[in-house]
């Protein structure tokens, strides 16, 4: 953590500007979603993204912005977690996803390890993390439509 202007962060701009970036990746689920007139979809995943985004561009330690990113993501990781157990059938689908899943799982625990050790390439992962999950909220969304 770095302390600046009386502020406890996360990191520093240079790692976190990646994970603004990356954020802003649920946007592209969320214009198919739109398309494909999923609308609740559609804006959770804006919601998702601009939350996410906001929260990187400052991240401030316990700040109200990092709960609100945390529980959103929670309720996001729930709701397509539950419909992709539902909905996702196609082989090729399943083989991507659960594969993306366990990649998943593996980037986000991995980025936090790498964090707490204080090494500077954690966001690397966190990044990864965030464009898994756009790929598997497009197959879920995909399967939906099917």
């Amino acid at each position: 953590m770095k302390l600046y202007n009386n502020e406890l962060y996360i990191d520093t701009w240079d790692q976190t500007k990646w994970l603004v970036l990356s954020s802003f990746s649920f946007m592209i689920p969320s214009v198919y979603a739109y398309i494909h007139e999923m609308y609740f979809y559609s804006v959770l995943l804006l919601l998702i993204s601009l939350i996410s985004a906001n929260y990187w561009r400052k991240a401030i330690a316990n700040s109200w912005r990092r709960y609100i990113d945390v529980v959103l993501a929670k309720i996001s990781f729930i709701v397509f977690l539950s419909n992709g157990i539902i909905y996702v059938k196609r082989i090729d689908y399943l083989i991507t996803g659960y594969s993306g899943l366990i990649i998943l799982v593996y980037s986000y625990l991995k980025a936090g390890k790498l964090w707490k050790a204080k090494e500077t390439h954690w966001y690397r992962y966190h990044a990864l993390f965030h464009l898994i999950m756009m790929y598997e909220q497009l197959i879920i969304l995909d399967s939906m439509l099917k």
